[in-house]
């Protein structure tokens, strides 16, 4: 019996939100197959047509971010007149954006009760879109280290964002990030005269 494309999507996307939605309630780790189908209102069998189990879930809700992380961040300098701009954009907006417009998925896949391996998957989504625009060259000995220590950076901020029940404003966070990555802690140490 084949399904129309429509129904096996709708299908497919109840089993996505039902996992996002129990993402925020345990670990991911500790999601089961039974509890994931009651959640999207089917049956296991109707689970095992669309997954192997929930780490291919798992891999699929990834897969769908970082689709989604690569298509705002390519729209974005798509968007940008001109190199200098497209320039100004990654040093300036694209992360923070990125980060901000995504953060509650962004949080629980790379947050403590995530994939410890999805940062990694980020890094090696974002890095060869964004390179050409850093402040930083690709042809420095130590180039993967700093951008570790960007990805690094932003994340940490957005993780302690959400451990702090987002005591600042999604608009103070972002201007915090690039603050931090363009300038780093001197942004924010008073000289010593004043």
């Amino acid at each position: 019996m084949n399904k129309q494309p429509a129904v096996t999507e709708k299908t497919r996307q109840k089993f996505v939100d039902a996992f996002w939605a129990m993402a925020w309630e345990k670990p991911m780790s500790k999601i089961a197959v039974n509890e994931l189908t009651k959640r999207a209102g089917y049956n296991r069998s109707t689970f095992y047509e669309y997954f192997l189990d929930t780490d291919h879930l798992l891999s699929y809700v990834e897969d769908q971010l970082l689709e989604e992380v690569r298509q705002t961040a390519l729209k974005n300098i798509a968007e940008t007149s001109d190199t200098k701009t497209a320039t100004d954009l990654v040093r300036t907006n694209l992360f923070p954006n990125i980060f901000c417009a995504l953060n509650e998925k962004v949080y629980l896949l790379a947050g403590p009760n995530g994939d410890p391996g999805f940062l990694s998957k980020l890094k090696d989504v974002l890095i060869p879109i964004v390179a050409p625009y850093l402040p930083i060259s690709p042809e420095l000995p130590n180039f993967d280290y700093l951008v570790s220590f960007i990805n690094s950076a932003a994340f940490g901020i957005l993780q302690h964002w959400h451990e702090q029940n987002k005591n600042l404003s999604s608009e103070e966070v972002c201007s915090m990030m690039q603050r931090l990555v363009l300038q780093g802690l001197s942004a924010y140490i008073l000289p010593a005269s004043e």
